[in-house]
């Protein structure tokens, strides 16, 4: 028995070796492969990243529809109405007689510019709910903050041309059902002359003026009428 004891004891040591070693290799992760990289996790930082990219924006601004309208601040009577269609957008500011123009130009990441003729500017800002911001018209400055309205509330316009003459008009029709308008006897001239527009039918989409029927096209961001 005596002579059997370094054998026992080599072999308990060579178990005891290999049960070292296996638990060794299931404690230690695999190594990956040189050149590897795991999928990263994004983070709140990287996502809103992703959300904000220019192709998310452009894809937001040309999917944007709204219509606007309500009057100017400072209790001074006029009023203003704004159509946004993908990131186009038209405007009327109007006092319902001779302080008016008609504007155009872009929306593009809750930011509008538009122009008009005689200098005419629209500057502001945009989002599902409201735009606010100034419009210049015929030399005075108002400031606004306009809600979303529906139709027949809104923007509205109409051209004829009677005996070589252009006759352009604008009506915004408030929530409150109010048409504040105004008319153009001579639109193209240089400095066309503009009184009160006639009332407007928004049923049957028409306006007279004397003894003239104008035909009126309903501006609207949502439809994409008008534009």
């Amino acid at each position: 028995m005596k002579r059997n004891t370094p054998l026992i004891t080599l072999l308990t040591g060579a178990a005891l070796g290999i049960i070292l070693l296996v638990a060794s290799m299931l404690a230690t992760p695999a190594k990956a492969p040189a050149g590897y990289a795991g999928a990263a996790t994004p983070t709140p930082a990287s996502a809103a990243a992703v959300a904000s990219s220019p192709a998310a924006t452009a894809s937001a601004d040309a999917q944007f529809r709204a219509d606007y309208a309500g009057r100017v601040k400072g209790g001074i009577h006029a009023s203003v109405a704004i159509s946004i269609h993908g990131t186009q957008a038209i405007a009327y500011a109007c006092n319902g007689s001779s302080v008016e123009a008609w504007l155009s130009g872009t929306a593009s990441g809750g930011r509008l510019a538009l122009t008009g003729k005689n200098g005419a500017v629209l500057t502001g800002n945009y989002d599902s709910r409201r735009a606010f911001g100034n419009v210049s018209a015929d030399g005075i400055t108002y400031a606004f903050s306009v809600y979303t309205v529906k139709k027949p509330s809104g923007l509205y316009r109409a051209t004829a041309d009677v005996r070589g003459a252009k006759i352009k008009a604008g009506w915004i029709v408030l929530p409150d059902g109010t048409e504040v308008g105004s008319l153009e006897s001579n639109a193209d001239s240089a400095a066309p002359s503009a009184t009160a527009a006639p009332p407007l039918n928004v049923t049957t989409g028409t306006a007279q003026d004397g003894n003239t029927v104008l035909n009126v096209v309903s501006i609207s961001g949502v439809s994409g009428s008008g534009f």
